[in-house]
This record gives C-alpha cells, sequence and structure tokens, in this order.
C-alpha cells in the first residue's frame, strides 16, 4: 500500500497583487498511485476537494479484523495500494469498506496483482462480478451502462448498475471500473457507489470521478 500521495493541485499564478484570500480554493483533490512491487502502472483520478481521504493506515487498521480469513488475507497480501474516500459530513471507512448502503458518495480504488490460477479466468465477465455477482443477480438487478474500456495496453469493462442487497433497504447504485493489465498480471479497481437517490443528486461529481480514472503503463504493465 504504500506508494500512493494526494496532492491538491492549486491555481497555477496567484498575481502578486492580489492577496492571498482572493486565490480560488481548488475544486479536486488529485490522487496518484505507484504500482509498487505490481506487474502493472501508475493510476490518477481526482475527487471533489470536500470529499474526506483516508490514509493507508487507517484502510490497514480497519482491515486487521480480516486477517482470520485466509482468503482475504492473501488478496490484501496481493494488493500494492488501496485508495478510500468518504462524500459524507460525518466520514467512516465503514462507509467505504462496510456492507451496509452509503447516504452519501464514496470512492475506492485498488490495485491487486493476479494469482497464477485467476489468469486464465481474467475476463471481462470476471471484472462484472468482481464486487457484486451481477451474471447471478437476474432480474434483481438494473444495468444502467455496460461498455469496453481500454488504456493503453490495459483492457476491461465500466459498469453502472443499481440493485438492492437487503429486501427493504434503500436500492444501491454502484459505478465500476475494472481493467486488466496489458499483461494480464493485475488488476485495477476503481468503485464509487451510494444509495440511488443519492447517485441521482450527486451523478456530476461521480462522473468527474470516474471520467478522471487514467491508467499509465510501460512496457511491463
Amino acid at each position: 500500500m504504500s506508494g500512493a500521495r494526494s496532492f491538491v493541485v492549486g491555481a497555477s499564478v496567484c498575481l502578486a497583487v492580489v492577496s492571498l484570500s482572493a486565490c480560488a480554493k481548488p475544486d479536486y483533490n488529485y490522487a496518484q498511485f505507484s504500482p509498487s512491487t505490481a506487474p502493472a502502472g501508475n493510476v490518477y483520478f481526482k475527487v471533489p476537494q470536500s470529499w474526506t481521504e483516508f490514509s493507508a493506515d487507517d484502510i490497514a487498521t480497519a482491515q486487521s479484523t480480516w486477517s482470520s480469513d485466509s482468503t482475504a488475507k492473501n488478496l490484501l497480501a496481493a494488493t500494492a495500494w488501496q485508495g478510500a474516500y468518504d462524500a459524507s459530513a460525518q466520514p467512516a471507512l465503514t462507509h467505504v469498506l462496510g456492507s451496509a448502503t452509503p447516504s452519501s458518495p464514496t470512492v475506492f480504488a485498488s490495485l491487486r496483482s493476479l494469482f497464477d490460477p485467476e489468469k486464465p479466468l481474467a475476463t471481462d465477465a470476471a471484472l462484472r462480478d468482481m464486487v457484486v455477482p451481477i451474471s447471478t443477480l437476474g432480474s434483481s438487478v438494473k444495468i444502467l451502462k455496460d461498455v469496453k474500456i481500454s488504456q493503453g495496453a490495459a483492457n476491461g469493462v465500466h459498469v453502472v448498475f443499481s440493485y438492492t442487497p437487503t429486501p427493504g433497504e434503500d436500492a444501491e447504485t454502484i459505478d465500476q471500473t475494472a481493467l486488466f493489465s496489458g499483461g494480464k498480471n493485475a488488476v485495477y479497481l476503481l468503485l464509487v457507489r451510494c444509495s440511488s437517490t443519492c447517485y441521482e443528486k450527486n451523478r456530476d461529481a461521480i462522473d468527474s470521478v470516474t471520467a478522471s480514472y487514467t491508467i499509465q503503463e510501460d512496457q511491463n504493465g
């Protein structure tokens, strides 16, 4: 999870004759994640400046309770980095990592090396089912968008869907961007989600996050 940093890009120039208070506050925080030892590339994206970012240490602490689950432990060990953001006025990592439907937009991003047994199964269908097994949900899931995407040698899918995780609860909309690295040795994930009402209300902000997602791979990606 090392190699992650976020930085705010402000106005390029503030004229000396203008007071500092007149310099416009940036609208977005720009995140950059490097692949560390993963066979992949750098990732860049932006999130609204008002959304809270959680540190790598915060994420690791929250996930420490998963250590008793061998599958989860192995997945975490293969993860090069993770990023988490919450738009809530009362931000909490449980909004991002938990199973409950968040009432404000949350963002989760990651890069993970693939295990050898996974590589022959590295298909678009596997990417669609990466977080929620939508292929098994039938009519209970509404697909709002499903397109193939590519960035350089990396290929994958951008899927937006809504469903109700638990009967009687609010419907949730998930905007998921997932790609395999050029050599199909790693998988990139960007997940933005909240209740369907929240998603429609914050559609412009969510679209700005997903549209900014950029992968830069070298020949080893």
